[in-house]
């Protein structure tokens, strides 16, 4: 009887480690390496309309509506944000483009009182 287990259980466990071995050949991109591509990333600032009084939800993404939405930018406040090059800042709301980002963006500060 101890035999007959021992050949069950091992006979199971061949096929088991066969069964495993080949869905990752079965499976391409297990075994090839993703090339990933460099994104170059853009640090810059974006200050509240002030007087004017306008609370503005930013997105930024490939193209309004698309990307990370929406970080809020109250009245009085600037804000840090973080963008991919070519990518766009747009309202969250109206899914209008505030600014596309660019090198020369990098660091300064996008006033919303200009675009409201």
């Amino acid at each position: 009887m101890k035999k007959l287990s021992l050949m069950f259980l091992s006979v199971f466990l061949a096929f088991g480690i066969y069964s495993f071995s080949s869905s990752e050949k079965s499976n391409p991109a297990v075994l090839k390496p993703v090339k990933v591509e460099s994104i170059e990333s853009i640090d810059f600032y974006i200050k509240g309309t002030g007087s004017k009084g306008v609370f503005v939800t930013i997105g930024i993404g490939p193209r309004p509506g698309s990307g990370s939405c929406c970080s809020g930018v109250s009245v009085n406040s600037t804000m840090g944000f973080r963008g991919n090059l070519g990518d766009v800042v747009y309202d969250g709301k109206k899914k209008t483009i505030i600014a596309r980002i660019t090198r020369d963006l990098e660091g300064k500060t996008i006033n919303l009182k200009d675009y409201y």
